[in-house]
């Protein structure tokens, strides 16, 4: 009887693990790419991502507009270096969690099929996922492309668009994403470092 229940157990997990797509941890190099509000201009940056489930996720931002985005389940984090020497950096600390980036992969622990959140639409080498009125209300986002390399597998993902509210578009370009790896218990917020002017 004993064995059973563990076989079970065993079973479960597996197919947990098999619908939820995205890993409880990952970190990834990336290129951002989204079109400037008032311009139209496309901005892209460099930069690495690491996430853990839920709803935790830092963002390092490199060249011109080098920066560091932090959010975790209750408060996020914005931080720009200081231009010149001399001069503050710039912290902007907020209660709020409302990240849509972290959101989206939290909503993929649903894994591959159409859900109350949002319908999921397959082919060999891409992903069409397209949010329910109750996603859309709860994410603030309408849809997202995801696109893969080979297969149809997170560690495969090459390319990810996310369409938010107002037509807004978020475009990522992934390389060497790492599954499950282990992080340092701090790395989801920001210690202010000297010489910062911070905002709330």
């Amino acid at each position: 009887m004993k064995l059973s229940v563990i076989l079970l157990f065993l079973l479960s997990s597996l197919s947990f693990a098999k619908g939820s797509f995205i890993p409880k941890t990952f970190e990834a190099k990336f290129v951002k790419k989204e079109k400037a509000l008032l311009s139209g201009k496309e901005l892209k940056s460099e930069g690495e991502i690491f996430y853990q489930y839920p709803s935790r996720i830092r963002l390092h931002f490199e060249g011109k507009d080098k920066s560091v985005f932090v959010s975790n389940p209750f408060k996020t984090f914005y931080y720009k270096p200081p231009i010149f020497e001399g001069v503050p950096g710039e912290l902007t600390i907020n209660k709020s969690s409302n990240y849509p980036l972290s959101k989206f992969f939290d909503s993929l622990r649903k894994g591959l099929s159409s859900n109350e959140l949002y319908k999921v639409k397959k082919s060999k080498k891409s992903l069409r996922i397209t949010f329910t009125k109750k996603g859309e209300k709860e994410l603030k986002i309408k849809a997202a492309d995801l696109s893969f390399k080979n297969k149809v597998e997170f560690g495969d993902l090459e390319k990810l668009q996310i369409e938010l509210e107002e037509d807004k578009k978020l475009r990522f370009q992934f390389e060497s994403i790492k599954l499950n790896p282990k992080f340092d218990k701090d790395i989801f917020t920001f210690e202010t470092p000297k010489n910062t002017r911070v905002s709330y």
